[in-house]
C-alpha cells in the first residue's frame, strides 16, 4: 500500500496493534478495508447505539469510556466497555437490532465499521474472527456468573420471607407452599399425616403485664421448645400471633399424641427469662387431627384448630385429639 493511502486510513498502524480486537492480526490484511470507515470524536451523554432508532454498526473504543445499559422488565443493567473493546457486534452477527443502549460516558475517540465491512474483514481474517469469539465468551461467561449471583439472592431474600424473623420458624408464606405439597403427597400415597395447633394460654395477659418485649421473649422462646421437641421430618410454623402449627408426614395420631405431650410438659416446666430479669412460666394448649381421605390442607388445620379451642375451653394446658368431630382429652 502506497503511503499516500496510509495516510488516509482512520487509524494508524500503532492504534491497530494496541487494539485487543486486533491483536495477533496482520495489519495490512485489513488495512484496505479500513479504508471505507471513519473515526469521529464523540461528547458525554450522546447515544452512540439506540434499540429505538437502530442503525447496525461496529464501533470499536479507541479512547474514552462507553456505558452499555440493557433494560428489562426485571430492571436494568449497565456495564463499561474500555478502550480497544467494541459495541454493536451481536446486531451485525444476527442481523437484528440492537437489544441495549450505548452511551458515552466519557469523552472518546471511536472507530466506525459498516456492517458489510466488518463481515468481510472477518471473513478476509481467522485471527479477528477467534478474537470475536474470544470476546463473546468472555461475555457470556461474565453475564453467567452475574444471572448465577442474582439468582442466589433472588433464592435468599425468597427464604427470608418464608422465616418468621422473631422466632426463627417458618411462616404462613412457607405453610402454604410445604403444607399443600405435603398435603398432595399424602393424599396420593395414603400416608398417614397429622397437624398440631398450638395456642400459648393467657398470652394477651404476659403482653398487658410484661410488655411486648416480654411477650416476644416468651414466643422466641416457645418457638425454640417447639423446634426441640419435633423431629427433623416435621414442619413446625409460626401460624400467627401467639399461635403455631405444625405438620407431622408419617404420623398417626398415636405419635402424634406423644411429641404433643413431650411439648406441652416441657413449655410447663420451663422458666423464661424476661428482659426484665424476672422469670415467669406459660403453659401451652395443643389440637390434634389426622388427615383423612380427600383432605386439604384448609380442612386438617381446621379440625386441629377445633381440638385445640376445646382444649382451651377446657381448662388450658391441655392436649385435645379431634377424631370425627369429637374430641379426646388426654389430661
Amino acid at each position: 500500500m502506497e503511503r499516500a493511502d496510509l495516510e488516509i486510513l482512520p487509524i494508524s498502524r500503532k492504534e491497530f496493534q494496541e487494539l485487543k480486537i486486533f491483536r495477533n492480526v496482520s495489519f495490512e490484511s485489513l488495512a484496505g478495508y479500513l479504508l471505507g470507515c471513519k473515526t469521529i470524536d464523540v461528547e458525554p451523554g450522546e447515544v452512540i447505539i439506540d434499540p429505538e432508532n437502530p442503525k447496525r454498526r461496529l464501533i470499536i473504543l479507541l479512547s474514552g469510556l462507553l456505558e452499555v445499559y440493557v433494560t428489562s422488565n426485571g430492571g436494568e443493567f449497565s456495564n463499561n466497555i474500555m478502550p480497544g473493546h467494541c459495541v454493536g457486534e451481536m446486531s451485525i452477527f444476527d442481523n437484528l437490532k440492537p437489544s441495549a443502549i450505548v452511551k458515552v460516558k466519557e469523552k472518546s475517540r471511536i472507530l466506525i465499521i459498516p456492517p458489510d465491512i466488518s463481515l468481510a474483514m472477518i471473513n478476509a481474517s481467522h485471527d479477528l474472527c477467534l478474537n470475536f469469539l474470544h470476546l463473546l465468551s468472555q461475555r457470556i461467561r461474565n453475564n453467567n456468573q452475574i444471572v448465577c449471583e442474582e439468582l442466589y439472592h433472588i433464592r435468599c431474600i425468597e427464604e427470608r420471607s418464608k422465616v418468621d424473623s422473631l422466632t426463627g420458624l417458618h411462616n404462613r408464606r412457607w405453610l402454604e407452599e410445604m403444607y399443600t405439597r405435603e398435603m398432595q403427597r399424602s393424599n396420593a400415597g395414603d400416608f398417614s399425616l397429622s397437624a398440631f395447633m398450638l395456642d400459648i394460654d393467657l398470652f394477651k395477659t404476659v403482653n398487658d403485664t410484661y410488655g411486648h418485649l416480654s411477650g416476644d421473649q416468651v414466643l422466641v422462646e416457645i418457638a425454640q421448645e417447639i423446634q426441640a421437641y419435633t423431629r427433623p421430618s416435621d414442619m413446625p410454623v409460626r401460624y400467627g400471633g401467639e399461635e403455631f402449627s405444625v405438620f407431622l408426614p408419617g404420623t398417626t395420631t398415636e405419635n402424634a399424641k406423644i411429641i404433643a405431650e413431650r411439648i406441652r410438659k416441657a413449655i410447663e416446666r420451663k422458666s423464661i427469662l424476661l428482659p426484665n430479669g424476672e422469670s415467669i412460666q406459660v403453659t401451652i394448649s395443643i389440637g390434634i387431627a389426622e388427615r383423612v381421605t380427600d383432605d386439604t390442607v384448609e380442612s386438617l388445620i381446621e379440625r386441629a384448630d377445633k381440638a385445640l379451642y376445646h382444649a382451651k375451653n377446657n381448662g388450658r394446658n391441655k392436649v385435645c385429639l379431634n377424631v370425627d368431630e369429637d374430641y379426646m382429652l388426654l389430661m
